[in-house]
């Protein structure tokens, strides 16, 4: 679609909006969240007050939906949160072998990672995604935005203002923690 401001239904134009922004405010709110969990609330707010804006006062004005609902979403987490958390720091992989590093690395770079077939059975990803998102918010983040945002590693670091090493040790670690823990 080239102009959603074209576009005269309300519900039309917000469903292409949705569709349209959805992938870059969820990133946002994902690096701004606290916890994971509380990610679908905010997002749940920010398109419930863009609609409830829309509805009221249409939308010829608004020349950039994503620009509108970034600046929502930033009222939404703040509102949420009563303020941005600072992140916490991770160690090293000076924790692991290079054997294991390779056969991590390997297991990532598999095209059907042993976790998207774990995905099939939902009660016991629900259970993981949890288990993960409690543990641990940034490294909930990280997840998140790797298998859900399908981020890349590098794009993560750089939304998270985080070294790729520390994005990548967050994340083995959490496989390899979860597929111990759920006999994976």
């Amino acid at each position: 679609m080239n102009d959603v401001r074209d576009i005269v239904d309300i519900n039309e134009y917000f469903n292409a909006v949705y569709g349209e922004t959805l992938g870059a405010v969820s990133r946002y709110v994902i690096s701004k969240c606290g916890n994971i969990l509380d990610s679908e609330d905010i997002l749940q707010n920010i398109y419930a007050r863009f609609f409830a804006r829309i509805k009221k006062k249409g939308h010829t004005d608004i020349e950039s939906p994503e620009a509108f609902l970034i600046n929502i979403a930033k009222f939404e987490c703040r509102n949420y949160f009563g303020g941005l958390k600072k992140r916490s720091k991770t160690s090293s992989f000076a924790d692991y072998t290079e054997e294991q590093m390779v056969e991590i690395e390997a297991e990532m770079a598999r095209s059907e990672r042993n976790l998207e077939d774990v995905l099939c059975n939902e009660l016991l990803a629900k259970q993981i995604f949890d288990d993960i998102a409690n543990d641990d918010a940034l490294t909930g983040k990280i997840f998140y935005m790797h298998f859900v945002l399908d981020m890349k590693l590098d794009q993560i670091a750089d939304h998270l203002d985080l070294n790729l090493s520390n994005v990548k040790n967050r994340l083995y670690r959490t496989i390899e923690r979860q597929k111990k823990k759920f006999n994976l």
